[in-house]
């Protein structure tokens, strides 16, 4: 983890040079995500469940919403910006006990959903008239809503994001964008940017 850090303060302190000069030095983001780590954990729980139950309780008809949230960031200079991003995420699905013979029984809905606050660091390593290209890293907290908690304390956990390689494009003050990464906003997640 510290190499990849390392390693994307280093290009884009190496890539700095081919940043514009003009970067606009605040920037507010509606964004909006899939195969999030809360989805993940969802299907893989959902799994396991069914194996260490032997078969005795199942999911079906799942659907998840999706990561949506908005983050702003402060660019300092023009390749490194700080900022924070909250996120919201929020999963359904219909829960059954399973009998040996195979008949299910219903269990009722089992309701998911996380909430995340986190600050954000984003390196810049190219950023033209109508394209740019960045690296993103958030850890912040998170909650968790479910169903099933009866300690509401200990619904509170670590959430963040690693964003390899992000792409926008557009205008000088709006912007379309799309990530690949992985964490709290997504595998893939997309949106309009605000510049200014």
């Amino acid at each position: 983890m510290k190499k990849t850090i390392l390693l994307l303060v280093a290009l884009s302190i190496a890539s700095g040079a081919y940043a514009k000069n003009d970067r606009d030095r605040n920037e507010i983001t509606i964004t909006y995500g899939q195969i999030t780590a809360p989805q993940f954990a969802y299907m893989f729980g959902g799994v396991l469940g069914a194996a260490f139950s032997l078969g005795h309780f199942s999911f079906d008809h799942a659907l998840m919403f999706g990561s949506a949230g908005v983050e702003y960031v402060h660019y300092v200079n023009n390749w490194l910006g700080f900022g924070g991003m909250v996120l919201c995420d929020y999963m359904t699905a219909d829960a059954y006990s399973v009998a040996s013979d195979g008949t299910k029984t219903p269990d009722g809905k089992y309701n998911l959903g996380f909430a995340s606050a986190m600050p954000v660091v984003k390196f810049a390593w190219l950023n033209r008239e109508h394209v740019g290209l960045y690296s993103k890293l958030a850890c912040g907290v998170g909650y968790v809503f479910a169903d099933q908690s009866s300690d509401p304390a200990r619904n509170f956990t670590w959430s963040g994001q690693v964003t390899p390689i992000g792409v926008d494009f557009g205008g000088m003050s709006f912007r379309g964008f799309v990530e690949l990464g992985i964490g709290m906003q997504g595998l893939v997640s997309g949106g309009v940017r605000w510049l200014f």
